[in-house]
C-alpha cells in the first residue's frame, strides 16, 4: 500500500502538467496537456544527458503558463493567508509558485516515460470544470482527476486529485502543521530553502 501511494503521487505529479491554456472542452484540454509533456519527454532531438536542461527549461515554462498559482497559494495557506500583509501574500504566492514550478519539473524529467491515460466523463459547471482518467502502468490503474476554471485566455488547472487526494488539501494540511507548531516566518523559511535546494 506505501509503494502504490508513493507510485500514486508520483504520477499525478508527472500527468498534471498542462499545455498553453486554451478554450475548448475541457477533456479536450487535458488530452493536450498529456500529449505536449509526452512529446517532449520523447523528442529524439531532446533524449539523453546534453539535452537535459533543454527538457528542463520547456517543461517549467508548460507549468508556468498554465497553472494558477495564485488560486493555489490561497488555497494551500488557508485562513491564514487573509490574516498576511500584501507583501506576505506576495512573497508566499511566488515562493509557492517557484518551489512548485521547480519539483514538478525536477519529478516530470525523472519518471515520466510512456504511460496510458484512459478518459472518462467530464462535468462542468460554470467556469469549473473536472476530468476524470485512469493512468495505467503495468499491473496498476491509478485515478487521476484534474480540476480546472476558466480565464480569458481558457482552461487553467488548480488542483489534481489522485484516488481520491487532493494536492491542494495535501498541501494545506502540510502547511498548518508548520505554522501550527511554529509560524508563518518558518513556513516560508523552509519553502525557500527547499525551492534553493533544487536550483
Amino acid at each position: 500500500m506505501k509503494n502504490f501511494r508513493i507510485v500514486a503521487w508520483i504520477l499525478v505529479i508527472l500527468w498534471c502538467l498542462p499545455l498553453d491554456a486554451i478554450a475548448g472542452p475541457p477533456t479536450t484540454y487535458v488530452k493536450g496537456i498529456l500529449d505536449k509533456v509526452l512529446a517532449i519527454q520523447n523528442d529524439p532531438a531532446l533524449s539523453g544527458e546534453a539535452h537535459h536542461e533543454a527538457r528542463a527549461r520547456a517543461i517549467r515554462q508548460i507549468i508556468k503558463a498554465n497553472f494558477d498559482f495564485a488560486m493555489m497559494a490561497r488555497t494551500s495557506l488557508g485562513p491564514t493567508y487573509n490574516r498576511l500583509s500584501a507583501g506576505q501574500q506576495r512573497e508566499f504566492q511566488e515562493t509557492f509558485a517557484r518551489l512548485f514550478q521547480d519539483s514538478y519539473t525536477r519529478l516530470v524529467l525523472n519518471f515520466l516515460k510512456r504511460e496510458t491515460v484512459q478518459y472518462h466523463q467530464e462535468s462542468q459547471q460554470g467556469n469549473r470544470a473536472q476530468v476524470k482518467t485512469t493512468i495505467v502502468r503495468i499491473n496498476e490503474k491509478i485515478p487521476v482527476e484534474y480540476l480546472m476554471h476558466g480565464r480569458s485566455s481558457g482552461w487553467v488547472l488548480y488542483d489534481v486529485k489522485v484516488d481520491g487526494i487532493s494536492i491542494l488539501q495535501t498541501y494545506e494540511d502540510q502547511f498548518g502543521r508548520v505554522i501550527q507548531k511554529k509560524s508563518f516566518a518558518d513556513l516560508l523559511n523552509k519553502m525557500k530553502l527547499q525551492a534553493k535546494a533544487l536550483d
